[in-house]
């Protein structure tokens, strides 16, 4: 059961994040029509809503994510003793 409830933690804390980078994606985009904003800001937007469209920086985030949650669980293993 350990490893079930462990897999079903980490499959709603990547939902979360994939529900917060959609969010923050469509609010830039939204930010575009917004009278005021500079070509260059438009520009901006787009570079960083397509940046996550890539997969190999998908790959990045998990690596970097996997290497932030085996910190976490070690200074909490140390915190504990």
């Amino acid at each position: 059961m350990g490893i079930g409830n462990s897999l079903t933690t980490t499959i709603r804390e990547w939902g979360v994040l994939v529900m917060f980078v959609v969010i923050i994606s469509v609010v830039l985009l939204k930010f575009k029509g917004v009278s005021g904003v500079t070509a260059d800001l438009n520009t901006t937007i787009d570079t960083f809503v397509a940046a996550f469209s890539e997969p190999k920086n998908w790959v990045t985030i998990v690596i970097i994510a996997l290497i932030g949650v085996a910190m976490l669980g070690l200074f909490n293993k140390l915190k504990t003793n």
